[in-house]
């Protein structure tokens, strides 16, 4: 059984998006990109938790208004969406901080559930999701993460590099795919912002890495469904069209 209560939803949003710009309000299905994502979400405020927008937008804040959605202005200058995330938990008696990236309006509430038993049932200082993907063009692509994790279930590696490499291409099945969407203790999140930038999360320009490389343990929770990370204008047409 989880206790929602326990739990602050945090979609952190922002403008200057560089692969598609103004991403946050960009059309699908007739409202705002980020509105749509906290419709996805804000089944789980009837359970008890509380689900926000954490922006440093004025014009995302007043459009959020605009469709009843709580919202939090943050400062301007957060490096990342996880920064953002820690100075609204910073000021909230939650025990527990679930980050839902802002262009995830398709994931799955029942993979967020499993996620989140997860890190209560293990007191989980830190975790993530992971999915099958059988596909080898995806395998191949730098733009989806992929994950190491080890028979326990906690990540070992993430990396935009086809990981694990296999040898005998004909042995490939499947990889683990990361999916961005995060989980922590509110101290454990707190520590994390406060660590310096990892030379591996450089290197790969993934800011989980920063977590494993200063040996905080991260596991991981499978999930079911696959979703739709909208980062290009590509993305944005197949989304459109799964949407439709």
């Amino acid at each position: 059984m989880i206790n929602w209560n326990q739990w602050l939803v945090i979609v952190p949003a922002r403008l200057s998006a560089t692969r598609l710009p103004r991403k946050p309000l960009v059309d699908l299905g007739g409202k705002p990109l980020v509105v749509r994502v906290y419709e996805r979400l804000s089944q789980l405020a009837t359970y008890g938790a509380e689900v926000l927008v954490a922006t440093d937008s004025e014009e995302i804040c007043s459009v959020l208004a605009n469709h009843n959605v709580p919202t939090v202005m943050t400062r301007a200058d957060h490096r990342s969406g996880t920064d953002r995330c820690a100075e609204v938990a910073a000021s909230r008696h939650q025990s527990y901080i679930l980050n839902v990236q802002g262009d995830e309006p398709f994931i799955a509430l029942s993979d967020l559930e499993v996620l989140v038993h997860k890190m209560s049932k293990e007191r989980g200082s830190m975790g993530t999701l992971i999915i099958k993907n059988t596909k080898r063009h995806d395998y191949e692509n730098p733009n989806c993460v992929k994950a190491v994790v080890n028979d326990q279930g906690q990540a070992l590696y993430f990396s935009r590099s086809p990981l694990p490499y296999f040898r005998t291409p004909a042995n490939f099945s499947f990889f683990w795919q990361h999916l961005g969407v995060y989980a922590f203790q509110r101290d454990t999140l707190l520590r994390f912002c406060e660590l310096e930038p990892h030379a591996l999360e450089q290197a790969e320009s993934l800011e989980q890495l920063r977590a494993l490389g200063h040996g905080l343990p991260m596991l991981t929770a499978e999930a079911q469904h696959p979703s739709i990370g909208i980062d290009t204008p590509e993305d944005l047409e197949a989304a459109r069209a799964r949407f439709q």
